[in-house]
């Protein structure tokens, strides 16, 4: 087991290489041994798992970790992220994981786990090398199959009474990821004999894309369906266990997550006026004029969804984000981030402003962004160096606002940038924005120039898109 697989978020790595499926066993002993002193008063796990061809084996050598410890394992089966999400708040029980790469292609596989992340995800890993595990017990837990999967499908459905039976001319992307499993019946339920649901069979070697919505080149089947048939009136990605979603416009372009949390905001602010909106460093100031035009309070979190949700908590927000499309509704909904949930609120938008995306989007304040755009490190630890770095050359200037909560975001006259680490690889991030083209040039030059002596000159101008 290689030590880079306890990452920011989650455990994740490439099985077989990076995550080895016989210490699975131990794995589960770690997780299980952390939960119980986290929460003493558990004698329950609840425990999920997507469809990767792996991801038996692994729930396998984990429950059997748990069990032998004496805890009691509800078994969720094959199902999304969010039905373990939605288990832990109708269970009231909060030792859960996950067994999900989540949107990574399929040789990997790995763990998310109910509220841990960042330093909690640290000591799994100092317990796991040092086998400091909780004495087996006595009695073996027992494994218990649960039906909450229909119970979550029956559950959405009433929350959305008015959209049955409605004409949803929509592509629902699933990627053969666990989202097969809610999407097929939950469009029997409501009754969508438009919508059309496409690689919509769970398949673990994802044959026909990378389960990831965000990318562009992931969802050109979708592009094509929806250029070549005017009836269907948006596309709807979901990625490889649904905890994200992101939606096509008719025309083929995919909705970056800031945009659509703007769309989002709008909804909210009817019933909640004045509420607060938590975003991500990496999010557009055209979602912040949104914001303050509808009189709502923004909050601009690090990126990550730990860190979304310690905002969302501390400022009582009923709405949350990110540019990577995890969406999280406090909002007549209980604070996480389901994919599946955004598609609906996403429909019932449409539905009732009787607009089409396009439309809808166009009503945002315009301005030009980039994307977010990753260059690779030579070494995890460089990345922190090259931000620190060049966060002291913009802490010496005297012309502009540096925003600090999670890397750096300069805002000069003419637009802003954005650096900063990666939570999770070698990789650091940049984006760009400003109001129009020479401004957005000449912000990217002010991020070129400092990043030029940590990589290769043409490869920086590649990334950056440097005109």
């Amino acid at each position: 087991m290689q030590e880079n697989i306890f990452r920011e978020y989650d455990i994740r790595g490439i099985v077989g290489t990076e995550l080895q499926i016989e210490t699975c066993y131990d794995l589960g002993k770690a997780i299980a041994s952390y939960l119980s002193r986290k929460h003493p008063g558990s004698t329950s796990f609840i425990v999920g798992r997507d469809g990767r061809l792996h991801s038996a084996a692994l729930y396998e050598e984990i429950t059997r970790a748990i069990t032998d410890l004496g805890f009691d394992v509800i078994d969720l089966g094959v199902c999304p992220t969010p039905v373990v999400y939605f288990a832990v708040n109708r269970l009231n029980i909060p030792t859960a994981l996950m067994i999900t790469a989540s949107h990574n292609p399929g040789e990997y596989n790995g763990v998310k786990m109910w509220g841990v992340s960042g330093e909690q995800i640290a000591t799994i890993k100092q317990l796991f090398f040092t086998k400091d595990f909780i004495a087996p017990a006595a009695t073996k837990g027992t494994i218990q199959h649960n039906a909450m999967l229909a119970t979550y499908i029956d559950y959405l459905a009433s929350l959305f009474p008015h959209l049955k039976g409605i004409a949803i001319n929509a592509i629902i992307d699933c990627g053969n990821g666990a989202g097969s499993i809610v999407m097929d019946p939950l469009i029997k339920l409501m009754g969508w004999h438009n919508a059309t649901l496409l690689f919509g069979e769970v398949d673990g070697t994802f044959p026909n894309h990378e389960p990831d919505p965000t990318v562009a080149e992931h969802m050109h089947v979708m592009a094509q369906m929806l250029h070549n048939d005017k009836s269907y009136h948006v596309g709807i990605g979901l990625d490889g266990d649904c905890d994200r979603m992101d939606p096509m416009t008719s025309e083929g372009v995919v909705v970056p997550g800031d945009h659509l949390l703007a769309l989002f905001a709008r909804d909210v602010a009817k019933t909640h006026p004045g509420a607060t909106v938590v975003c991500d460093i990496k999010s557009s100031g055209s979602l912040i004029d949104v914001l303050t035009i509808l009189g709502a309070k923004a909050c601009v979190a690090p990126s990550g969804h730990s860190h979304i949700k310690n905002a969302m908590k501390k400022h009582n927000a009923m709405l949350a984000g990110e540019l990577s499309c995890h969406f999280f509704f406090h909002d007549r909904y209980f604070g996480y981030d389901d994919g599946i949930y955004a598609s609906l609120r996403l429909i019932e938008i449409l539905h009732t402003s009787g607009k089409t995306l396009t439309e809808l989007l166009a009503e945002i304040p315009q301005k030009i962004s980039s994307p977010e755009i990753r260059i690779a490190c030579k070494n995890d630890n460089d990345k922190q160096d090259i931000v620190n770095n060049i966060k002291k050359v913009f802490a010496a200037r005297t012309d502009l606002e540096l925003i600090t909560i999670d890397g750096i975001r300069a805002h000069m006259s003419y637009g802003w940038g954005l650096l900063r680490a990666s939570n999770t690889q070698p990789v650091i991030c940049l984006r760009f924005e400003s109001d129009n083209t020479d401004g957005l040039s000449r912000i990217k030059n002010d991020f070129y120039q400092l990043l030029l002596p940590y990589f290769d000159e043409q490869l920086l101008r590649n990334k950056i898109e440097l005109t």
